[in-house]
């Protein structure tokens, strides 16, 4: 019975994982079309909601390491979305806000990836989509570092 139940638990695994998969190429396939990353299209989501970022909080935020945020920054001011900014009161923190040109091209962005993600999730009732979220939630708590749902991305 034990084993039964254990292949029942890498199979829900399973099935998360290639859910997650689909709807990322999904993503990706549509941000193709703008040029962008699923990574790039988060830190501007993220920097959307904010009056810049250290780069250090963006890391934490997403889940990726100072490093990889660092190489996704240069490649966003590079194309004239982000710009650094030196904290004035302690210069070793660089803050990462978006430019009018990174506001706007989110602000475009949006309503495809919207409309994406209401394509996705119209398959879901309301009622289950909210089941969903407090289930995830609550999957999330047997990691030993979970996300904290509440934490914006």
């Amino acid at each position: 019975m034990e084993k039964e139940v254990s292949f029942k638990e890498v199979m829900l695994w399973v099935r998360l994982a290639m859910t997650f998969n689909v709807i990322y190429h999904e993503i990706k396939e549509e941000l193709s079309k703008e040029h962008l990353t699923v990574p790039q299209l988060e830190i501007i989501a993220c920097l959307d909601r904010s009056k810049g970022l250290p780069l250090s909080e963006v890391a934490e935020r997403l889940l990726i390491s100072g490093g990889n945020v660092t190489g996704i920054i240069d490649r966003l001011e590079r194309d004239g979305y982000v710009h650094r900014l030196r904290d004035k009161r302690d210069r070793r923190i660089v803050r990462a806000l978006l430019t009018e040109k990174g506001f706007a091209l989110y602000k475009s962005f949006l309503p495809r990836y919207k409309e994406v993600m209401h394509r996705i999730n119209s398959r879901l009732t309301i009622d289950e989509r909210k089941h969903l979220q407090q289930l995830l939630k609550k999957l999330s708590g047997g990691v030993k570092k979970p996300l904290k749902f509440s934490d914006p991305l």
